[in-house]
């Protein structure tokens, strides 16, 4: 059986100082309810609902929302992202530990949440086709911030515009990180390292392919960009 517990949980805790306040959250994938509960109880929403596509985990989060005393504040529902839900108040939509391409896919069917909601987004895998996505689709990246526990992660606060942004493949790897934290730094330089790693190991198979030679040149740019910072 789940149990409450304080939330501790530093990607978590990222999206919630994301959170505008005051008004009801959405949180796709909920898994246990950590998040809903930790803004709930302080006062940073007035009501929550628990998303998850899954009735297993939405069972252990009813159960620790009872444990935390907040069953008249959080509602629990099964969904598949946003599908079914209404936008009616709600003021941040909260889609964490997914990856990008999944999470661009919940958007893709959520135009109903599109005026009203806040979007913050944390990516586990492939953020950079996320923030490609957002950038064609109409969506500003106003923010964001790297954290690490076991791995670095990033948190990202979008909102729908209608403007579609113009970016190049670097900046996809970069998003709205500013470089000026020793997460972000090291966030970016993770990346960095990826595409190092790719571009060398497709180099020592064809030494004349061109995408090896981009891997490695997008690598020099992330890389370049934390001097300049």
């Amino acid at each position: 059986m789940a149990t409450y517990k304080e939330l501790t949980d530093k990607r978590l805790l990222a999206c919630a100082a994301f959170v505008s306040g005051g008004g009801i959250v959405c949180d796709v994938g909920t898994d246990h309810a950590y998040l809903p509960c930790y803004l709930v109880k302080n006062g940073i929403c007035k009501r929550a609902v628990a998303a998850d596509v899954n009735p297993s985990p939405l069972r252990a989060a009813k159960e620790n929302i009872l444990k935390a005393g907040l069953e008249e504040s959080i509602e629990t529902v099964l969904s598949d992202g946003l599908d079914g839900l209404s936008p009616k108040g709600v003021t941040d939509v909260i889609i964490a530990g997914m990856g990008g391409e999944l999470i661009a896919d919940i958007l893709g069917r959520a135009k109903a949440f599109y005026s009203g909601a806040r979007f913050i987004l944390q990516p586990m895998t492939k953020p950079e086709r996320l923030r490609g996505w957002l950038w064609d689709n109409g969506f500003e990246i106003a923010a964001e911030t790297a954290c690490k526990e076991d791995i670095y992660y990033t948190v990202m606060f979008a909102k729908y515009t209608g403007k579609n942004t113009c970016c190049t493949v670097a900046q996809c790897y970069i998003g709205a990180l500013k470089g000026n934290t020793d997460d972000d730094k090291g966030y970016i330089l993770k990346q960095a390292e990826r595409l190092r790693k790719k571009g060398e190991g497709m180099k020592k198979s064809d030494p004349s392919s061109t995408e090896a030679q981009e891997y490695l040149r997008l690598a020099d740019v992330l890389e370049e960009y934390i001097k300049q910072g």
